[in-house]
């Protein structure tokens, strides 16, 4: 039976999937990110590094938000037998303007780290974190981010090169996300007010559409 490898967000970790039920007869692992080489180590690179981390074959991929641009790299790799993103992008189109903006004057690669972490306040509204527990969970991921790291990944999620949609691939994403607002197209499935972080919010839904996805395998 195949194991599912489970890939976080920017900076975050196993804590983000706690509250999803994912079916018994799988395999189950949390990917736990790897430093970069360099600020420059390309992201094809920086995969073929991690893939030493998901060492089961025939594996199923389910990445989040940044996770989810990493698993679409790995599964050029390692050929997975599903590969599902969360709250993510499946090709470069969906990164909005305002980002690409952005990344063509590389602020990420030189504003100070406490600017980038200044936004706190208004971080649980923008990523969708509504109980006490979710909001200090988000607190605790942006304080506690590897600068190298949050640089580094910012630069090749604005620089991802991704034209096409993977083959095969299951995107969910909600209808309401504010760091990644829907970029529709065919084949996407479609969470109604689901917010960049409803892995926490809407935990039973997502569970559910993962397990049909899961169970028709």
């Amino acid at each position: 039976m195949s194991t599912i490898y489970l890939i976080s967000g920017l900076g975050a970790d196993w804590r983000m999937f706690r509250l999803l039920k994912l079916p018994e007869q799988f395999g189950k692992q949390y990917v736990e990110w790897i430093p970069p080489k360099s600020i420059d180590e390309p992201l094809p690179d920086y995969a073929n590094r991690l893939k030493q981390l998901l060492p089961e074959p025939d594996p199923i991929l389910i990445g989040l938000s940044y996770g989810g641009v990493v698993a679409i790299e790995l599964a050029k790799i390692l050929k997975p037998r599903k590969t599902i993103i969360i709250s993510s992008l499946a090709t470069r189109h969906a990164l909005p303007w305002y980002y690409r903006a952005l990344g063509s004057m590389k602020l990420q690669r030189w504003v100070p780290l406490k600017v980038l972490q200044s936004g706190m306040p208004l971080a649980p509204w923008f990523f969708g974190a509504h109980t006490r527990p979710n909001k200090k969970l988000l607190k605790e991921v942006i304080l506690d981010i590897d600068e190298l790291f949050l640089r580094w990944s910012l630069g090749q999620l604005l620089d991802w090169q991704q034209e096409e949609v993977l083959p095969g691939l299951v995107h969910i994403h909600g209808t309401a996300d504010r760091v990644l607002p829907l970029y529709d197209r065919p084949g996407l499935i479609k969470v109604p007010g689901g917010e960049h972080l409803m892995v926490l919010h809407q935990p039973g839904e997502i569970s559910a559409i993962l397990k049909k996805i899961l169970e028709d395998e």
